[in-house]
């Protein structure tokens, strides 16, 4: 069965496209056809973190899949305070995405 990270790396004003990557990792998730979904959030979409809009699905989506945030751009966002809040790991998103693909999961960004 397959594995999927979906890996969220867009702008947060591009709220559309972020909401689809979003709502995409929790539908591949209860499809059930999965073996595993995983939800990494990186780069300028670690700003999602600051916009209220994002709250909702946030809380929606971590109940469904392991989310990570990556710990460079939080940081450098100076979001760390609400990633926290969420409940959200933060890691280095780099060498995870290395594990997982050495792991067999499939990653797609938007």
């Amino acid at each position: 069965m397959a594995k999927l990270v979906v890996l969220i790396l867009s702008d947060p004003k591009d709220q559309r496209k972020i909401f689809t990557g979003l709502k995409f990792a929790k539908v591949a998730r209860e499809s059930g056809e999965l073996e595993d979904v995983r939800l990494i959030i990186s780069a300028q979409a670690v700003g999602i973190f600051k916009e209220l809009a994002f709250k909702e699905v946030i809380d929606e989506i971590k109940s469904a899949v392991p989310v990570m945030a990556c710990k460079m751009n939080v940081e450098g966002v100076g979001v760390v305070d609400e990633v926290e809040s969420y409940g959200i790991p933060l890691a280095p998103v780099g060498k995870e995405l290395i594990r997982f693909i050495k792991e067999g999961y499939v990653v797609t960004s938007f």
